[in-house]
């Protein structure tokens, strides 16, 4: 599939791809300005009553459904071919023009732009085939060549857990983040983490993402209760061990932990608490 004139700065699938993976890295690496820069814009930006919105929806369909038959495929990109038409053009490029002007001056980053999208051929081909959908001037072997292009994406076997899944409303953009953030912790730390760690940063992914403590404040109760329960249940079996008096004070500060406020030291302490729940679980 080429991609020639295609512009990446006016891709509304790609720019909303750039603005997720600015938002984990930035989490990730403790930038949490920035992280909160680009969160800000991107919600600000994707609003459903816009028009970079609705073509970002439609490339999102585009992109990630699946089809065995060649008669529906076509009926798909019938049916994409009249929304991208009846998109009003004028609005949109004025907010995608919005839209880079926000990110050049609140993000001033300048590798941005060039972002890695293992997918990027397939979203600058269903761009480039819109914006071709849309033109009075038409070149109909273009068109012809980009749509048997999108017809063979759309009949090839999607790979489940791509990171480029994108859902379309908040909660779903929160998922979103702690999908991507995940999968880059766990490539970096996969040889140190044990699965209730792995747990952990999940929780505290999502809620970092989604601006809701639920579900960490969920799971660093699991773990407190789990690790007071193994405590318990060590100092009674192994009433003269040597380390007893550890675990009594390391029982005390658990005791003491409350989750009014959940930040990267709390889920550190909370990382050192599930490794020695390991640790007991394995004693037993």
């Amino acid at each position: 599939m080429t991609t020639k004139t295609h512009n990446k700065k006016r891709n509304s699938l790609l720019m909303y791809e750039f603005l997720v993976r600015t938002i984990s890295e930035s989490l990730i690496d403790g930038n949490k300005k920035k992280s909160a820069i680009a969160l800000r814009i991107l919600r600000r930006h994707y609003k459903p009553d816009t028009e970079l919105y609705r073509e970002f929806r439609l490339m999102n369909a585009l992109a990630k459904t699946t089809v065995t038959s060649e008669h529906v495929a076509a009926s798909i990109l019938s049916e994409a071919r009249a929304a991208a038409i009846a998109l009003d053009e004028h609005a949109l490029d004025r907010e995608k023009s919005l839209l880079i002007r926000n990110i050049n001056h609140s993000l001033n980053d300048e590798n941005f732009y060039d972002q890695h999208v293992n997918e990027y051929r397939t979203l600058a081909t269903i761009q480039t085939l819109i914006n071709e959908w849309r033109s009075s001037d038409k070149d109909i072997q273009r068109v012809a060549q980009f749509e048997d292009g999108l017809m063979r994406h759309l009949m090839s076997e999607k790979t489940q857990g791509n990171d480029s899944v994108i859902s379309e409303d908040t909660n779903g953009t929160a998922r979103l983040l702690m999908k991507v953030m995940t999968k880059k912790l766990n490539e970096k730390y996969s040889d140190v983490l044990n699965e209730h760690q792995r747990s952990l940063i999940k929780a505290y992914a999502y809620s970092t993402a989604s601006s809701d403590q639920t579900s960490i404040r969920m799971k660093l109760q699991e773990i407190k209760g789990q690790l007071l329960g193994l405590i318990d249940n060590y100092a009674q079996e192994n009433s003269t061990d040597y380390v007893n008096p550890k675990l009594r004070e390391t029982r005390d500060e658990l005791v003491s932990e409350g989750f009014d406020v959940i930040d990267d030291e709390t889920v550190t302490r909370f990382m050192l608490y599930s490794r020695l729940a390991d640790e007991l679980s394995s004693k037993e």
